[in-house]
């Protein structure tokens, strides 16, 4: 009898409104947990904190569910909003899934890299690794997320996979040839694994197929899509978004292109540390194939930006 109240009173001590918000989001969660190694639960509890569960100012109408401020690199729209002080600036998204991508690429900034050496059920530490890192200011902040992670047992998140929401596209999936940036469809039975992308990380994004290349996340170009339609789709500027991609104001964008939607790095991963080219590809072609940007290709290899390459020559990828 005592365990049963007990146990009532506990489960009575829980928002339904929170709740339901770990069953809208739990999926892309998990989703970053597995792309950038940030647990679940710690996402989620910040997520539900921040946004008094999607409730606050900022997620409704900017879909901020972290409370991440602008910085002098954000390229997106802002969203202004009294905090601590007045009229601040906030990042303003186009949807909630923005967010939490956001908010994963923001733990991976130098300044949080500690966090990353604990392990990935360690949501304790974790939770005081984001204080003391700098995360927040308010004292009681891990405390806060412990709890929210134990009341909602949230840590099932960052162990069951099997409760991952699949928006992969079933019938048909993408594979990215080696010699091409072009996506073709093929059935899913007959599929090639490329060694550029892995077929499972594949998934719906803003009603485009996307994925990732060098961590950076990239969506596929639809028919009949411009840079300024898709950047406009994003909430994007198109200027931001043809600097991700080296594209100059007088290139078209062709459908199955991959289209970076993050800056791109200055060195390819490193199980790519040259490729071999053959002649029918352009600079533009390799910088986009492994994800780095076109400048730093160039230096890579010592070469004058906008070189023509010499035909069956190694280039320097790292």
């Amino acid at each position: 009898m005592v365990l049963l109240m007990s146990i009532t009173l506990w489960a009575q001590s829980r928002n339904a409104s929170y709740e339901a918000y770990i069953e809208q989001y739990r999926h892309i969660a998990i989703e970053q947990q597995r792309l950038h190694a940030i647990p679940a639960a710690i996402t989620m509890a910040q997520a539900l904190l921040e946004s008094a569960a999607g409730k606050s100012e900022l997620a409704t109408k900017a879909n901020n569910h972290f409370g991440i401020k602008c910085t002098s690199d954000w390229p997106g729209k802002s969203y202004h909003y009294n905090d601590e002080r007045t009229n601040e600036c906030f990042r303003h998204y186009a949807t909630a899934q923005d967010s939490y991508e956001d908010h994963s690429l923001f733990l991976k900034r130098k300044r949080y890299e500690s966090l990353f050496a604990l392990s990935i059920g360690d949501y304790k530490n974790w939770a005081y690794g984001l204080k003391n890192c700098g995360y927040a200011t308010d004292p009681n902040y891990p405390e806060k997320l412990i709890r929210l992670i134990e009341l909602y047992e949230l840590n099932r998140l960052t162990f069951d996979q099997s409760l991952v929401r699949s928006d992969a596209v079933n019938s048909k999936t993408i594979h990215l040839d080696d010699d091409s940036t072009d996506v073709h469809f093929i059935e899913q039975d007959s599929l090639s694994h490329s060694p550029m992308l892995v077929m499972e990380d594949l998934q719906l994004y803003h009603n485009h197929l996307s994925g990732y290349r060098n961590g950076v996340r990239f969506v596929v170009a639809g028919p009949n899509e411009t840079y300024a339609s898709l950047a406009l789709f994003l909430n994007m500027y198109e200027r931001t978004l043809r600097k991700y991609n080296d594209a100059l104001d007088t290139r078209e964008l062709k459908a199955g292109e991959i289209v970076y939607i993050y800056p791109k790095k200055n060195r390819a991963e490193r199980r790519y540390p040259t490729h071999y080219f053959k002649g029918n590809e352009t600079a533009w072609d390799i910088a986009q194939k492994y994800g780095i940007k076109l400048k730093s290709l160039y230096k890579l290899n010592g070469i004058p930006y906008g070189t023509v390459l010499t035909i069956h020559q190694y280039l320097e990828l790292r």
